[in-house]
């Protein structure tokens, strides 16, 4: 391959990296910055029932994602939305958000544009989500351009 010729194909169930966890969810990396210069990141998540990002802010990248399977809860400054199988959700960057998955499994197709997501998931590959490592996690985003306003915004228990 050339460096102007960035074609590539992953098969069913293949990752860049190989296998990885986010926040202690299964993550399936499937573009980054290196093939996409610097464009966009495109990542595959899937989540279990309860699974919730806190609430956060990216100061740089848009975010969008298509919920392939499962139900989540999606919270963008004052708006909430129930997203189901087929739904499309796009949280600008500069507006705080959250989702929490309310499905017994959502696998959720991610797109953040400019590119650059993939060094925090790398960072944060092998962090579980807790009360106990939030600093550590609040820490990590800032340094990727991101700010842990608190934890989720949604009610635990569902």
């Amino acid at each position: 391959m050339t460096s102007g010729d960035r074609r590539y194909m992953l098969k069913a169930g293949e990752g860049l990296g190989g296998s990885r966890t986010f926040l202690g969810q299964p993550l399936r990396m499937l573009a980054t910055g290196r093939e996409t210069g610097d464009e966009i990141t495109v990542f595959e998540r899937r989540a279990e029932r309860a699974f919730s990002t806190p609430w956060h802010v990216h100061h740089i990248e848009d975010e969008a994602f298509y919920v392939l399977s499962g139900e989540l809860e999606v919270a963008c400054g004052d708006a909430r939305w129930r997203a189901e199988t087929g739904a499309f959700v796009f949280l600008p960057h500069s507006v705080p958000h959250a989702f929490r998955v309310v499905s017994d499994e959502a696998v959720t197709l991610h797109l953040t544009q400019p590119s650059g997501f993939e060094e925090f998931a790398a960072e944060m590959a092998d962090t579980e989500l807790s009360d106990a490592n939030l600093p550590a996690v609040a820490e990590a985003a800032h340094r990727a351009g991101y700010e842990v306003l608190g934890p989720s915004p949604f009610p635990p228990g569902k």
